[in-house]
Order: C-alpha cells, then sequence, then structure tokens
C-alpha cells in the first residue's frame, strides 16, 4: 500500500470514479477549497484513509484541464 501512495502526487487532479480529486498538503485543503469556490467550483476536503494530504473532492461536472490550471495558479 505504501507503494501506491508514494505514487499520489500533492496538487495533481485525478479522476476517482465520477468526479475528480486533488490530495493536498495536510492542513491546506480548506485554502484551496476556498480558491477554487472563488473560481466557481465547489468541493469538499476529506482526510485520506493514509498519508500526509488531505483530499478535495470537486463536486459537478468540471473540465480536468480548467480544474488543474486553476490548482496550479493557487499560491501554496
Amino acid at each position: 500500500m505504501r507503494r501506491a501512495q508514494e505514487e499520489v502526487r500533492e496538487l495533481k487532479v485525478y479522476p476517482a470514479g465520477d468526479q475528480l480529486v486533488v490530495h493536498v498538503p495536510e492542513g491546506r485543503g480548506e485554502e484551496l477549497r476556498v480558491h477554487l469556490e472563488s473560481h466557481g467550483i465547489r468541493s469538499k476536503v476529506s482526510p485520506p484513509a493514509q498519508g500526509p494530504f488531505e483530499r478535495l473532492e470537486v463536486e459537478g461536472s468540471v473540465d480536468p484541464e480548467t480544474l488543474q490550471a486553476i490548482v496550479d495558479q493557487w499560491e501554496r
């Protein structure tokens, strides 16, 4: 299981079933949620099952490339 965790890159948009998720450094999920909200993108923060990340789950239909561009603009 540890190997899969190492492959997860923070601040990269991933498909997860019928939604998109972004793994955020622990303690920073709410900041990114607010940033996305300012761009009209709704999301919620949930802790991951394991690892040093929080998981931001994006709600609704959002283009993955657009979402990644907005995430990339976010100041860490």
